[in-house]
């Protein structure tokens, strides 16, 4: 269950954001070309997207970011590459994101992946929970600063993006080798970033070139969210969601990947 706890954290969040958005920045993704969302003006196709190094240098020495002004979130036009029929959601490669152009799959990496690509944990030594990189996780569980999950920051502005380390071992690792149990962007916390996920799909995007990728066969848990899960099977599932705004822009977007902790009568009823 604590997948759904996750999300349900997210989901409030998420709420709150879009009445955070309703003014200034859902009007400014409002302006973005109807074939664009955020992210650099190249052509977009995931191959030409660099890999995150294999080395195991990055995160430690930063420290916290600066109290830089967010910048303004002004879309970069993108242009979605709609497919012949809808995404898959049971092929691996589809849970990805590029973040100013690296591509991290999220079914594969370790959160030393995006420490060795310039992101840092902004984990403060006073805090009761507080850890680092090289804290140690214990097996079969989450850590976060907040409940389940954490923040990453890169450069020296407050931007981040919001991921969940779990360790799924059966024995005890350093944050840094945690699995990626969930990541999330918006407009509001990631505006500093160049970030799509498949098919191009960014925020300021629309709902219509959501619709467009995934087709319209989605979960609405609200009326501003569609959701598009793999139906592997309760509780093994992941999934893509996209928070709109009253315009149909997406502000949003959050993947769910199947790295996640299965509980002993979850075992017996849904076998891996």
């Amino acid at each position: 269950m604590k997948k759904w706890i996750a999300f349900t954290i997210v989901l409030v969040y998420s709420f709150s954001l879009l009445a955070g958005c309703s003014g200034g920045d859902s009007s400014s993704a409002n302006n973005s070309n109807s074939n664009g969302g955020s992210g650099s003006t190249s052509s977009g196709n995931d191959n030409s997207a660099s890999t995150p190094s294999t080395s195991d240098s990055g995160g430690s020495g930063n420290s916290a970011p600066a109290n830089t002004p967010t910048p303004a979130y002004i879309p970069v036009e993108r242009t979605v590459e709609v497919p012949d029929k809808p995404l898959d959601l049971s092929d691996d490669s589809i849970y990805f994101v590029v973040i100013d152009g690296v591509k991290f799959d999220l079914m594969d990496i370790r959160v030393k992946d995006f420490l060795d690509a310039g992101f840092f944990l902004d984990e403060d030594e006073d805090d009761e929970d507080y850890f680092d990189e090289n804290t140690l996780v214990e097996a079969n569980s989450t850590i976060g600063s907040t409940l389940i999950g954490t923040y990453l920051y890169k450069g020296d502005t407050y931007n981040y993006i919001f991921i969940v380390p779990v360790n799924l071992s059966d024995q005890k690792v350093p944050v840094k080798d945690c699995e990626i149990q969930q990541l999330m962007f918006n407009i509001r916390d990631s505006s500093a970033f160049d970030i799509y996920t498949v098919c191009n799909l960014s925020l300021g995007c629309t709902e219509e070139e959501v619709i467009g990728v995934f087709g319209d066969d989605y979960g609405e848990l609200s009326d501003v969210v569609l959701t598009y899960s793999d139906d592997t099977g309760a509780f093994l599932d992941r999934y893509f969601s996209f928070y709109k705004n009253a315009d149909g822009i997406i502000y949003e977007i959050q993947i769910f990947t199947n790295k996640r902790i299965i509980e002993d009568w979850e075992k017996n009823m849904f076998p891996r």
